[in-house]
């Protein structure tokens, strides 16, 4: 979401903090052992997550410590990572913080997800006053957060996998996300919070920490390749290279910028191992060719620094029966955005007004179309042109989805937001499954009704039924999409035979 990348500080030139530890005092007494009294002490203390879980489990609040189901270490390929669309949903983790989230919104958001997919569990990490407003809900289940400042993007910072006998294993990456460090103790949380009906469901989940960075928004999971990007890899180019930021200022010249290619490559081949399939670019890489085209190359990809892959490009099976293309990719359009302007309605318009909070008497249609023409918007268009130009090339079906932008300085809410940031509206962060035989879509609505009519019938014609959400605001706002403010355990067979990865 917002802040994750060094390279989008320099797209001229090429183009998340736990608490500290506090030993814990005595135990209260018994009637004071409440979620809520270990919520403010986690506040005033500064408790960690360490400490928190000691005295969760002590009062009896959590039913188990996540330290006794640690993996310490899991050998490649024994952690198997699902694609993005082949098995059903068994249960969807969010995490709604009364903070970001009026509880009319959440609740709204979680009947509709119900509604969608009615067999689903719902597990939502949410403080004392979330959860009391979530009570009575159908098939959630709210998980104490104890007050520990966890985002509202449960997908970046963690896995959710399988282990060879089918059992669920939670897969925390290493690198924690300047803003967002509490994240890194969300997987634990989801083990030692998980209801024991699910627990044995699961097979009592464990976890572990990835040898290798890695970001779930800026990665695709397709059945044959995990599909990413220069950006996806940035953690780790940098800890190769040794340094601390993307070294562009070397990028005029061939010897900074094999370098950095061949980080690049090393990072791909090191992710390949972990999701457990090839890794494919979604861009071409300037490894050949004359300089300056390699410095230009260069200097398209830098406009897609700063933005999550989910939220501009969607990928989906081919349909049945189809033998000219093995995916279907759906990447945002800047142009395409502008285009839509011009079809939007007063009921469109007043619908964004009111669902993202704009300032009264804001010329909607005008700043969208200026945010258009912003020097980052066509950096960030030229990037997406390239993708869509790579991926056909490469033999996908490419389908182009609109994409707008909008600036922070025009909402009720900017005191409190970044003065120049903007977020994205948009139809590609989307969430995908396989239920009956038939592929489904869900995402966000944008509030722009012309926008969500046109994105159904081209996930329809991409052979998906998308099903529109209604949105969680401060999530959009920030960032995230709804593919980012979710997780999800995709149903896996039973194995009884671990050896053979196998059923009897």
């Amino acid at each position: 979401m917002l802040w994750h990348s060094h390279l989008a500080t320099f797209l001229l030139v090429v183009g998340c903090a736990t608490g500290r530890s506090v030993p814990p005092t005595d135990a209260p007494a018994a009637p004071e052992r409440s979620e809520a009294v270990l919520a403010r002490r986690v506040a005033a203390e500064g408790l960690a997550f360490d400490e928190t879980e000691r005295l969760g489990v002590a009062w009896g609040l959590v039913p188990r410590s996540s330290a006794g189901r640690r993996l310490e270490k899991a050998a490649p390929g024994a952690l198997r990572f699902d694609d993005d669309w082949s098995r059903e949903i068994e249960a969807s983790v969010y995490s709604l913080p009364s903070s970001l989230f009026l509880a009319a919104e959440a609740r709204a958001f979680l009947k509709e997800v119900h509604a969608t997919a009615p067999r689903r569990e719902i597990l939502v990490f949410a403080d004392p006053v979330m959860r009391g407003a979530l009570a009575g809900l159908a098939n959630v289940r709210a998980l104490p957060t104890f007050g520990l400042p966890y985002s509202p993007w449960p997908r970046d910072p963690l896995s959710l996998v399988h282990r060879g006998d089918g059992g669920l294993a939670v897969l925390i990456r290493p690198n924690a996300q300047r803003g967002r460090e509490e994240d890194a103790t969300l997987g634990r949380a989801l083990v030692q919070t998980l209801p024991a009906d699910l627990d044995r469901k699961f097979r009592q989940p464990v976890w572990t920490v990835a040898g290798v960075p890695f970001h779930n928004g800026q990665a695709l999971i397709a059945p044959d390749a995990v599909w990413i990007s220069i950006h996806t890899l940035e953690p780790r180019i940098l800890q190769i290279l040794g340094r601390d930021r993307i070294p562009v200022e070397t990028f005029g010249s061939a010897a900074g910028i094999d370098p950095y290619l061949a980080a690049a490559r090393r990072a791909a081949d090191e992710l390949a191992i972990l999701y457990g399939r090839p890794a494919r670019f979604v861009h071409p890489l300037p490894e050949n060719g004359e300089l300056a085209a390699r410095i230009e190359t260069l200097r398209t990809l830098g406009g897609g620094a700063g933005t999550d892959l989910d939220s501009i490009l969607t990928l989906l099976p081919r349909q049945p029966g189809a033998t000219d293309s093995p995916l279907v990719a759906l990447v945002a359009d800047v142009a395409a955005g502008g285009a839509l302007l011009g079809r939007l309605t007063t009921a469109d318009l007043n619908a964004a007004r009111e669902g993202y909070g704009f300032q009264p008497g804001v010329d909607l249609p005008g700043l969208l179309r200026a945010s258009l023409a912003a020097p980052a918007a066509r950096d960030l268009g030229a990037f997406l042109d390239s993708v869509a130009a790579h991926l056909a090339a490469q033999g996908l079906t490419v389908a182009r989805l609109p994409l707008l932008i909008a600036p922070y300085s025009a909402l009720s809410q900017a005191d409190e937001l970044p003065a120049d940031g903007t977020f994205l509206i948009g139809w590609n962060n989307a969430v995908l499954e396989t239920r009956g035989g038939t592929l489904y879509a869900e995402a966000f609505t944008s509030a722009l009704l012309t926008g969500d009519r046109e994105a159904i019938a081209a996930y329809q014609k991409a052979g998906a039924r998308l099903a529109l959400l209604p949105a969680l605001p401060m999530s959009v706002i920030r960032g995230g999409g709804y593919r980012c403010a979710s997780n999800h355990v995709r149903h896996w067979p039973r194995v009884d035979n671990p050896d053979t990865g196998r059923s009897p």
